[in-house]
């Protein structure tokens, strides 16, 4: 076997693809795709598709009833913000049922194993990536519950540019892009902060 090849989209989830009834977009989609099979690169290709999808007549304009003080971004005042906004979704967290922790921390946990990372800690990827999935998760869950329509890409762009925790991600990004392990500067730069936060979460480093 080859080396895996994966293109990498910004659509909404469940269309991967782009937007229903664009049949030109979508060929250009699969298109890209399909010619990561001529590359023989490795060990993993991966690449990001360089456009959005257009919009589609069913587009619906949410607007999240939290909404959270300007974000301090140094410690601990970043720190005290993230648990200050936790604590203003927990009542939405709660009228659902909040999703189970893969890394089995509790949310205090899960940022300060972040904030160790920040601080210098040698990362476990695999960790780094299981905690920020979940906290992602618990956030998108208790904004999910709030009155209105939303798209998982309204939840995600809310997510990366209005919460003090997107900020941590962005400095557990920057902490770890020069890391002297391949591995851990692919996660860095892809895994973490997506392409079009980057700028704003990791000022300064330029995405590779």
């Amino acid at each position: 076997m080859r080396s895996p090849r994966f293109l990498w989209v910004p659509f909404e989830l469940g269309r991967p693809f782009g937007a229903p009834g664009e049949p030109d977009f979508q060929r250009r989609v699969l298109h890209d795709a399909l010619g990561l099979l001529e590359r023989s690169d490795g060990p993993v290709v991966l690449e990001d598709f360089p456009d959005d999808a257009p919009a589609g007549e069913d587009e619906a304009v949410w607007a999240c009833p939290i909404s959270f003080a300007p974000t301090a971004v140094d410690e601990p005042e970043l720190v005290a913000s993230i648990r200050s906004e936790i604590g203003r979704l927990a009542p939405w967290a709660e009228l659902g049922t909040p999703p189970r922790p893969n890394t089995g921390l509790t949310l205090d946990e899960m940022i300060d194993t972040l904030v160790a990372v920040v601080d210098g800690a040698e990362p476990d990827i695999e960790t780094i990536r299981l905690t920020t999935d979940d906290l992602r998760t618990w956030y998108l869950h208790a904004v999910a519950q709030q009155p209105g329509r939303s798209t998982s890409q309204d939840r995600n762009a809310w997510f990366f540019r209005d919460t003090a925790v997107a900020h941590l991600y962005g400095q557990v990004a920057a902490a770890l892009v020069d890391h002297p392990s391949g591995m851990v500067r692919t996660f860095a730069d892809r895994g973490i902060v997506p392409r079009d936060h980057w700028d704003v979460l990791v000022p300064d480093h330029p995405r590779p």
